[in-house]
């Protein structure tokens, strides 16, 4: 399978029908707009102007039909609106409204820990922070979902049968398959198509109103209720007639995700085999994978499989067809479907000891060199991990200490380990630091920082920002007010000693970049900038501020800051000074630099790539502002090999 061509082919097609969308509600403005204008000029109770009707096109008004028109329109986007702000929360508002329960902490039932286990190991593999996972403890078909604008405030949320009926290589395919979702961008249309058709059906909800106070309200002695009878009749049929064909397009849009997203999972995990047997099951199974939730039609689209039943199933199917999927993974699939026994939780744990070991140690890895096309090879994978990936992702969890893997789940200890992260190794500093948590964290927060200080020290730096992807669902279970005091201690732990170092910079960015889309909603504009050359002042302090905490004399610097111009081609790029290289004004510039065009941002980061193997090696240091660039870019970069620090 080429998931390249697969992911090529369902965007261009997406685009496509995305255009339809928006025919079908210019196409619905236009329809309730002459019915209006009929009804205002032939309704004897209701007419707009003292005369007698004569033909329609005879009395035709542009002014009346542009203002009913924009009437009708702002009735939409309204209606979207309000609906969009209602999911404001992002991924956490979705699985709120499904009845979501959050699986948070170090969960003892071997289900659920399976299911964070599989999370953990394709978010790290994937370069994306780990999401916060939900389960939905009365649905008992088989099915998930992803949801959220950006990777900051994704969820992962599978049914109670999905847990118990799956086995782990099942599982990871479904996870896998949502993780797409989530690196693909859909989650953010999903949510904007439920918006949207929430918004067509504001048309007919106030035909609704209009045919009730026809019916039972808008009769008098002067005029009887007919007349709002059939405009509240109308409105309704428009309205609905809106409604269904905004399905029938948003099922168009959600099978052509569909297929790529299957392709990704088989990419990602290279065992057709997991997904595959998922999907015969979900066949298979007396629940199918039906969702009973009320709200179910409403994020139809966004399931894994089919979860809500249509009378015109080929018509209204949000998924292509169960054995349609299947054959398109496996094409010598022989018919049969698998009718799933839940395994007991001690089949489950005993599953989780035994599956495959990391082969290799941190002691075996080649330390301190790794060669262009391993870093370049990663991120041409953006978007596209694969086994090895998941194989280094599962090494590294294994390697990381259970204690502070622990920690990472829980909100006080995750808050714990990043200040521990950046207490400083000066002695006057770090006393400093820790009377500063004293005073103004959590209560109990500094006592764990200080205990976790010395197993942090001691682990190897290509963890560092594992621990930290691992305690992203913890801290956004912060409340705003906890965030607010997180983000203001860690700030000035950075700068109690005066200097911001690389690591401390990424660190920062990462966190904070990630959390913003919890806490204040802050949804980057994809696509503003189409050309690299619009912005060659943004990229030359981008890439200066990597050359300048990278390399100590002023050649080394000026060689690797060649190559990567040499590599975007823009050879006209000037190296700035330290001076030059203001925290603000960068801070700037990434934000402009997220909103190039998703093709583009590959380029820069390939760009890096080339400047911090000018030399012929990587340190640590230069792979942790790796990955901060392509967190703050949004473009996801699977993990390297551990390295030396620098």
């Amino acid at each position: 399978m080429d998931f390249f061509s697969a992911q090529d082919d369902a965007r261009r097609k997406t685009r496509w029908l995305i255009f339809l969308f928006v025919l079908a509600i210019l196409s619905l403005v236009v329809l309730t707009n002459m019915f209006i204008m009929l009804f205002a000029e032939y309704s004897t109770d209701y007419y707009v102007q003292d005369h007698t009707p004569m033909t329609f096109w005879e009395q035709f008004n542009w002014t009346r039909f542009m203002a009913i028109g924009l009437g009708v329109t702002v009735v939409i986007l309204l209606g979207s609106l309000i609906r969009t702000l209602t999911l404001r929360g992002g991924g956490k508002s979705v699985a709120e409204m499904m009845g979501g329960r959050l699986v948070s902490g170090n969960p003892k039932p071997p289900l659920e820990r399976r299911l964070l286990n599989v999370v953990e190991e394709i978010s790290i593999a994937s370069g994306t922070p780990v999401p916060q996972v939900y389960v939905m403890d009365q649905e008992s078909g088989i099915n998930a979902f992803a949801a959220g604008y950006t990777t900051g405030d994704a969820v992962v949320a599978v049914t109670q049968g999905c847990l118990e009926k799956l086995n782990r290589n099942e599982l990871q395919g479904v996870i896998a398959h949502e993780f797409s979702h989530i690196i693909n961008g859909d989650m953010r249309l999903n949510i904007r198509l439920i918006g949207i058709l929430f918004g067509i059906l504001m048309v007919a909800l106030i035909g609704r109103l209009i045919f009730r106070w026809g019916a039972f309200g808008g009769r008098s002695r002067e005029n009887n209720g007919v007349p709002l009878l059939v405009l509240g009749i109308g409105l309704l049929i428009l309205g609905y007639v809106g409604v269904f064909f905004g399905n029938l397009i948003k099922a168009s849009v959600s099978r052509q995700r569909e297929f790529l997203a299957d392709a990704s999972a088989v990419q990602f995990t290279r065992d057709p085999d997991g997904i595959a047997g998922a999907l015969k099951k979900i066949g298979g199974d007396s629940q199918g994978a039906l969702i009973n939730h009320p709200d179910a039609e409403e994020l139809s689209h966004a399931y894994f499989e089919e979860g809500v039943p249509h009378l015109f199933s080929s018509l209204f199917a949000t998924h292509p067809p169960l054995d349609k999927r299947i054959r398109t993974i496996q094409p010598d699939w022989d018919g049969k479907f698998i009718v799933p026994e839940p395994a007991s939780p001690a089949d489950v744990q005993r599953e989780e000891d035994q599956r495959e070991q990391p082969r290799i140690s941190p002691q075996d890895m080649a330390l301190g060199g790794v060669i262009l096309t391993t870093v370049l090879d990663s991120i041409d994978k953006t978007g596209a991990p694969d086994a090895a990936n998941m194989q280094e992702a599962r090494r590294m969890l294994e390697y990381l200490p259970g204690e502070l893997h622990e920690a990472a789940a829980e909100p006080y200890g995750a808050r714990a380990l990043i200040y521990a992260l950046v207490l400083d190794q000066e002695r006057n500093v770090l006393e400093k630091q820790m009377l500063h948590l004293r005073n103004k964290a959590d209560t109990g927060v500094a006592a764990l920082t200080e205990k976790y200080m010395g197993s942090i020290r001691q682990m190897a730096p290509g963890l560092r920002l594992v621990l930290v992807d691992l305690a992203m669902p913890a801290l956004r279970q912060l409340s705003t007010s906890q965030y607010q005091l997180f983000r203001d201690n860690l700030n000035v732990l950075i700068e109690m000693d005066g200097e911001i170092t690389a690591f401390e910079w990424s660190l920062q960015k990462i966190i904070l970049h990630k959390l913003e889309a919890s806490f204040e909603h802050k949804i980057p504009r994809i696509g503003r900038y189409k050309q690299l050359a619009r912005l060659d002042t943004e990229i030359a302090m981008m890439l200066s501020y990597l050359v300048r905490n990278t390399h100590d004399s002023e050649t080394d610097a000026r060689h690797a800051f060649a190559a990567a111009a040499r590599e975007l081609g823009m050879e006209n790029l000037k190296l700035l000074k330290g001076p030059e290289l203001d925290p603000q004004q960068l801070d700037k510039a990434m934000d402009k630099l997220n909103q190039l065009k998703p093709l583009l941002k590959p380029q820069l980061l390939k760009a890096c790539a080339a400047s911090v193997t000018a030399d012929g090696e990587v340190t640590a240091t230069e792979l942790e502002l790796l990955r901060a660039f392509s967190s703050l870019l949004d473009c996801p970069l699977p993990p390297l090999p551990e390295l030396e620090e620098s």
